[in-house]
């Protein structure tokens, strides 16, 4: 049957226009055959007396939207949609109400957090004495020798803004291993180096450094990329079954606050099976764009058959853009540099040294994991397969390594088309933006980093530097960026690490406000349009989706959801609350008060 659309001209376009439609003139799908010449396939939903925002390149407002299966049949006037009714049809009365396109989540890890508090509620740390607490009471939980393990705990995020040191886990755990994870910077006790073997001695391992004291020598628990050393034992008692369950009920979160599609921005066959084990079965409620981990190690021989196992012998098939509606394959993903979080971050200037990292050294630029030569082979490999490529890049330092191995690789194999992508992008420069604008690299970006991070970041870096931490604005005069979280741990929108709530993330895109109250460079914040197109339409541009979502228009999938509040308007974005989500034109959440 054929479909019509309307053809979509934007990316990372600002609206300067928005109006309200008057009629719906788009043609309609014919009925199927045998249904009566002329005739027209009644919608099976109409919602009418809304204001629905379509995202589309004028940001046009309607009043009414009809959708037939899972795709949308009219966008317009309530007259005019209302034509579309049957008597079989289910009329919504929107009673004014916003109604969006649903919500895209360009950078999740949703396998690893849908289990991340099987076992137990994981605490909530907002400073060294909460983490000391947690830690005294695993102590007298566990048994002797038994590993505490806290993962993902930012120094950054502490009312201290900074790392514990060796004596402090010491004091609260002397007869237990105790890692503290914060990504590629972890802090171990004497008793977890003990165990594992480790003393000053150890050689460092390759890419990392276990850190000593500068004047005696000695180990300072400090380990920087060098988490491999210890020999960490965890226990869960989550099975194959239980990690489906936990899967779906994440979902059900996300769905709860709006998100209707999602990128899972470093797959593992295991979670790409477990999304197709879910369509199958008509459980998945989140649509998902799937970034499989590639390693960038190898001879270009060895990288070169790294890719041809992925499209042919591997289930994700490829290369980027291939898949359906439901799950779909984005770039291959690989890992540049550190975390901006833990002092990892390659940069272009030293880090301070200070107590917040624990960084002594007065040379210290971060740790770069790949080199620009190894950039260069898995680039054109990957383009020559006309796979996209994306790489974990937090510093501004890494950033010009990875743009130094895309533009060589530009003049072999022109990647324009391709939408190479860049993840994280923390700090970019004029430059590095003019340089992705020419090679069409657009970027998925955390505003929840900026709420969360942007204090501890302002005091340590100045402002000189500071001032190109997540310059929304400003990429948006060069290429297409789209928002996500990075929610790895813990369930809470909130509390999660990251935040994943999209209201959040919209807010702070908006505003620029950090957790503290104060606005960080200011000429950086994004309209509102802006910000609701960071979390639809450009992301769906970032996954190859938007011919399909991203905005209200017909032809598209019916992926929507009704909010309590005038979007446009309202004082506080961050405290949304949906009413609605539908995906593909049934309800996958409706609230109940």
């Amino acid at each position: 049957m054929k479909r019509w659309f309307y053809t979509l001209v934007l990316v990372g376009f600002v609206a300067t226009q928005v109006e309200i439609i008057p009629a719906d003139l788009s043609p309609l799908p014919p009925l199927p055959q045998g249904e009566g010449e002329g005739a027209r396939a009644p919608a099976d939903i109409i919602i009418h007396h809304a204001k629905v925002l379509t995202v589309d390149a004028k940001f046009t407002i309607a009043e009414a939207i009809a959708i037939k299966g899972d795709r949308i049949v009219a966008v317009g006037a309530n007259e005019a949609v209302l034509k579309h009714a049957g008597k079989d049809t289910k009329v919504i009365d929107a009673k004014g109400r916003n109604v969006l396109p649903g919500l895209y989540d360009s950078h999740t890890h949703p396998t690893g957090a849908a289990t991340s508090e099987f076992d137990e509620e994981l605490p909530y740390l907002t400073s060294l004495e909460d983490e000391f607490a947690y830690i005294r009471k695993k102590t007298k939980e566990l048994p002797e020798g038994d590993w505490i393990v806290l993962r993902f705990a930012f120094p950054t995020r502490f009312k201290e803004a900074r790392f514990p040191t060796l004596a402090e886990l010491d004091a609260v755990a002397p007869k237990h291993p105790v890692l503290h994870n914060a990504g590629p910077a972890s802090m171990a006790n004497s008793m977890a180096l003990k165990v594992s073997g480790v003393t000053k001695e150890t050689k460092n391992p390759s890419n990392g450094v276990i850190v000593k004291d500068p004047k005696t020598g000695e180990l300072t628990g400090m380990l920087r990329n060098a988490g491999g050393v210890l020999k960490v034992v965890t226990k869960t008692k989550a099975k194959a079954e239980d990690r489906r369950e936990a899967l779906k009920k994440l979902f059900a979160l996300y769905n709860s606050h709006g998100i209707t599609s999602i990128s899972d921005r470093s797959s593992s066959t295991g979670a790409f099976n477990m999304y197709h084990d879910l369509l199958k079965t008509n459980e998945l409620t989140v649509r998902v764009n799937v970034c499989p981990n590639f390693s960038p190690s190898g001879t270009r021989e060895q990288i070169a058959r790294r890719f041809d196992s992925l499209s042919e012998k591997s289930s994700f098939g490829g290369p980027t853009g291939s898949g359906g509606v439901w799950i779909r394959i984005g770039p291959i993903k690989f890992f540049l540099d550190g975390g901006m979080l833990n002092g990892t971050a390659y940069m272009r200037k030293p880090w301070p040294p200070g107590e917040t990292y624990q960084i002594v050294e007065t040379d210290y630029r971060g740790l770069l994991f790949t080199s620009v030569e190894q950039v260069k082979i898995l680039a054109e490999e990957g383009a020559r397969r006309k796979w996209s490529v994306t790489a974990h890049t937090a510093g501004e330092g890494a950033m010009d390594v990875l743009l130094d191995g895309y533009e060589f690789v530009d003049r072999i194999v022109p990647i324009k088309d391709l939408r190479f992508c860049i993840t994280h992008a923390n700090f970019p420069s004029k430059q590095n933006l003019e340089r992705c604008q020419r090679l069409g690299v657009c970027a998925d970006v955390q505003p929840a980093w900026l709420y969360k991070d942007g204090a501890t970041l302002d005091r340590v870096l100045g402002a000189e530097r500071i001032r190109w931490f997540q310059p929304y604005k400003s990429w948006l005069k060069y290429t297409t960026i789209g928002g996500g979280s990075d929610h790895m741990i813990k369930l809470d929108p909130r509390k999660a690490t990251n935040p994943w709530d999209p209201w959040l993330g919209i807010e702070v895109a908006v505003s620029r406000k950090l957790e503290n109250g104060k606005v960080l460079v200011p000429e950086e914040c994004l309209t509102r349009e802006e910000a609701l197109r960071l979390y639809t339409i450009n992301n769906a541009y970032l996954g190859r989706e938007e011919k399909d979502k991203g905005t209200l228009e017909v032809g598209k999938l019916a992926d929507l959801i009704i909010i309590d509040r005038d979007y446009m308007t309202c004082t506080d974005l961050s405290e949304t609350r949906v009413l609605t989500t539908m995906v593909g034109g049934k309800v996958v959440y409706e609230r109940k008060n």
